[in-house]
């Protein structure tokens, strides 16, 4: 469980920016000791909405097996378990070791703990860590310890072991995969590099020279470009020296190399070493923002080029791949050079869009590929006669965005997911999300060429109203709550428990609203209310639909996938709402006077 010491009071000597930053964030506040590890998880997996990331990962509570937080990447490729600690104290000192030790406690109960034996917070996020590595995906496993204290040895130490007794379960019960673990000790030294990070697209801000055949410049207003080809021996030293501090513009850093012909990073090394004449025109080369550059040939024809900073924008995993290679594999890449670009700007908002463009082809980045349709055009557009609500329909802010909280801001991420799981796709909504922005016929699918904005503010509101409600409830401490409020707990403990709910009111919505209802998706509040007005419009029927959770227990079983499971499910809790509508009208009545079915 999270711990606050508060033994001693006063400001947080975490004067510092990162802290500063921290503690500027009110909408963290309610997640009391939790708050921090929100924080670190924001600024280190980038998602934009910390309400249902929190709502979907944190697995705190007085029998949380020593876990905190556990999380899954929408792209199945990476677990984090993290362990969080908080403290009032000023001055020097560091954070309690046996909080980094309790993750070697964590990861046994969440890898090969008896699941009967788990609390049903963690029993849900073991299922769907387990499901996710038999699913053969998942390349990481990474283990935080989450503080504002000083980093030390005694806790590295433990989290050495940590990382040790996971990948030795991880070994036994998954012999098959090859998954690269690592555990990090994030305390106010970490905590402010990773702020930097975000802040500074470049963090080395060293000088380098390095030896080239040639190349040619390119300039503008507000940039110049020089394209060459640099060696891969220096782009080793360079790895050696600052690591992924080079990739402080690269939305991703390195992935690692996972030991599969289908991982790019492992084909890097592989090209590299087995044709390095040809390594120049196989690999895409890398693009690098500096501080300034300066090319020179010399009286006998030596070219070099002199660079101030560096920041790989865009050729980050080239790069992790060629540093990591050993020095006996470093030897078969004598003379393989990377086509490398050196950017140079002035202009901070060219600078963004730099860094926005030149990452647009990852992967990681699917909603970039949507940004131009006209679907989200419209919605884009239509958003802006929305109160208080920026909605940017695939089109990312600027590197800030995952540490400052812009208030109004309505989520992509959240906004697929509401209208999947409320058009009766819970299991999309929480398990393929990404599959939303990258299959064109799923995405055809949630975003139709009819849905408006007016209609998404309708369906993510009552997936906000769910989740304030799943807040509210699991506040509560344990040995206070009702029989009730417990098996209300129970059933949002349940991994994908919000996005059930959601599908199952939009199921029943015939019956909420007391009118039939020819198609869904012309739903609409009468009025244009912001999502803060549309969460408080649908409150009173969420309490109320909250009697009947116990109905949707059985098709939280293996995290929404048993569709049969979720039908039934949906099906018996109908029944149970028909009964309360009758006997308790009012909040429906209310919400379907304000409501607009377009019938």
């Amino acid at each position: 469980m999270a711990q606050q010491d508060g033994s001693t009071q006063g400001n947080s000597a975490e004067n510092a920016p990162g802290y500063a930053a921290f503690e500027s964030r009110d909408d963290l506040q309610a997640y009391g000791d939790n708050a921090l590890l929100l924080f670190v998880a924001q600024m280190r997996l980038g998602f934009d909405d910390v309400d249902t990331f929190a709502s979907n990962s944190l697995t705190d509570g007085s029998n949380d097996k020593k876990c905190d937080l556990v999380a899954v990447s929408s792209d199945k490729q990476r677990i984090v378990l993290a362990q969080g600690y908080m403290t009032s104290k000023t001055g020097p000192g560091e954070a309690p070791a046996n909080k980094a030790s309790d993750l070697n406690t964590g990861v046994s109960w969440l890898l090969a703990g008896d699941l009967n034996g788990l609390p049903e917070t963690l029993r849900g996020a073991a299922e769907e860590v387990r499901d996710a590595l038999a699913g053969g995906e998942i390349r990481e496993l990474q283990l935080w310890y989450v503080h504002n204290r000083e980093e030390s040895k005694n806790v590295a130490d433990e989290l050495v072991q940590a990382a040790r007794t996971a990948d030795g379960i991880i070994k036994s019960s998954f012999p098959d995969l090859d998954i690269d673990v690592s555990a990090v000790e994030i305390g106010r030294t970490a905590l402010e590099d990773e702020y930097a990070r975000l802040q500074a697209p470049i963090l080395v801000s060293e000088e380098y020279t390095f030896e080239v055949p040639g190349g040619f410049e390119m300039t503008a207003q507000d940039w110049s470009a020089f394209s060459t080809a640099v060696g891969v021996a220096d782009l080793r030293a360079l790895w050696a020296a600052h690591k992924t501090n080079l990739m402080s513009p690269n939305i991703r850093d390195y992935l690692g190399v996972v030991r599969s012909s289908g991982n790019i990073n492992f084909g890097i090394k592989e090209t590299a070493k087995g044709q390095p004449d040809n390594f120049a025109i196989f690999n895409n080369g890398i693009t690098v923002l500096v501080n300034d550059y300066e090319h020179k040939v010399d009286d006998a024809g030596r070219q070099t080029l002199r660079v101030e900073g560096v920041g790989i924008v865009n050729g980050g995993q080239t790069t992790g791949a060629l540093g990591s290679l050993d020095a006996t594999e470093a030897g078969a890449t004598a003379g393989a050079r990377v086509m490398a670009r050196f950017v140079k700007c002035t202009n901070t908002s060219v600078l963004g869009d730099i860094v926005k463009y030149n990452n647009t082809q990852n992967k990681v980045e699917a909603t970039d590929f949507r940004s131009k349709d006209a679907v989200q055009d419209r919605l884009r557009k239509e958003f802006e006669s929305i109160p208080d609500a920026d909605y940017r329909g695939g089109r990312r802010g600027g590197t800030t965005d995952a540490i400052q909280r812009v208030k109004t801001l309505v989520p992509d991420s959240s906004v697929a997911q509401s209208l999947a799981a409320f058009h009766g796709e819970p299991n999309l909504a929480y398990n393929e999300t990404r599959s939303i922005w990258d299959n064109d016929a799923v995405y055809s699918r949630v975003f139709r060429d009819t849905v408006t904005a007016r209609h998404i503010v309708y369906a993510y509101g009552l997936l906000k109203a769910i989740e304030q409600a799943k807040l509210k409830i699991l506040a509560i401490p344990e040995g206070s709550r009702t029989e009730a409020q417990k098996r209300h707990a129970a059933f949002f403990s349940a991994r994908g428990s919000n996005y059930l709910l959601v599908a199952a009111l939009g199921a029943c919505i015939e019956t909420v609203l007391g009118v039939a209802v020819a198609d869904r998706h012309t739903l609409r509040f009468k009025k244009k209310l912001s999502p803060a007005e549309a969460t408080a419009a649908w409150q009173p029927v969420v309490e109320l639909a909250m009697a009947f959770s116990s109905q949707l227990m059985p098709a939280t079983d293996r995290g929404l996938k048993a569709q049969d499971r979720v039908k039934k499910a949906i099906e018996d809790f109908s029944s149970m709402l028909e009964a309360v509508r009758s006997a308790n009208p009012s909040p429906f009545d209310l919400l379907a006077a304000s409501t607009e079915t377009g019938s």
